[in-house]
């Protein structure tokens, strides 16, 4: 792993697009300030968004050849067990795919990581079941990014929202995530708001040949590069220190 390249990049910015506080001009400018090199400039989209025409024009009219390179990205749901993503149909100028665990992907759709919660404190469904199903059907939405190249965001932060823990998944479910990651050519996230994956997660996915990436999910200019855990995680996983 290049630790400064991974650190001179943010591939998770928010924009008033969607939720953040902070126009896209205002993060290019934060970036540039900052001396990234990188910035993925990406917003929450559904099926029925209907802005992203006007968002690829915005984005683009922030490029301005100052050195840092600026890439189009949204960020979409996992929905189901099938790996379907709340992606609307014509993702004409979008770069990047961010693949994001917002919810339990269900059989049926999208569930609350408190009922799922609840679920399994009753033994309705055992942890190891729960674990299994949200990999698989992350794997399976790593082929449904419309043809872009696909990001994992946040890899896992759903799973202490379920009362469960990271270290719980077995290797062997890490080695098969990675290894469609690495197939797929998707980029793995250290996530600096929801501080994951895992050190041992990264490393695996490292090994995989699997290129990692830092993004801060920013909200507000103000947070943009700005990474404490990402820099703490990508340390444990080239020390090897990922118990």
């Amino acid at each position: 792993m290049n630790l400064a390249a991974a650190l001179a990049q943010d591939y998770h910015v928010h924009s008033t697009f969607s939720d953040g506080v902070s126009t896209l001009a205002e993060n290019a400018q934060a970036a540039r300030r900052r001396g990234l090199r990188r910035l993925c400039l990406t917003d929450h989209v559904r099926r029925d968004t209907t802005w992203l025409a006007d968002y690829v024009s915005a984005v683009e009219a922030v490029r301005d050849g100052s050195g840092i390179e600026i890439v189009t990205g949204v960020e979409a749901k996992i929905l189901n067990q099938a790996g379907e993503l709340d992606l609307p149909s014509d993702l004409g100028g979008v770069d990047l795919v961010l693949i994001a665990d917002h919810q339990f992907p269900g059989e049926h759709g999208p569930v609350l990581p408190g009922e799922m919660r609840a679920l399994i404190e009753r033994g309705t469904l055992s942890p190891a079941t729960v674990i299994s199903a949200l990999i698989d059907a992350t794997v399976r939405a790593l082929a449904r990014a419309s043809g872009r190249q696909a990001v994992i965001a946040h890899l896992f932060s759903l799973v202490p929202k379920m009362g469960l823990s990271e270290s719980g998944i077995a290797d062997g479910e890490l080695d098969l995530l990675a290894g469609r990651a690495r197939d797929t050519g998707a980029l793995l996230e250290v996530n600096e708001k929801w501080s994951c994956p895992s050190a041992r997660t990264v490393s695996a996915f490292a090994s995989a040949g699997v290129p990692i990436v830092a993004g801060s999910d920013s909200h507000d200019c103000a947070d943009i590069g700005v990474y404490t855990t990402v820099r703490e995680t990508l340390d444990a996983a080239a020390a090897g220190s990922v118990a």
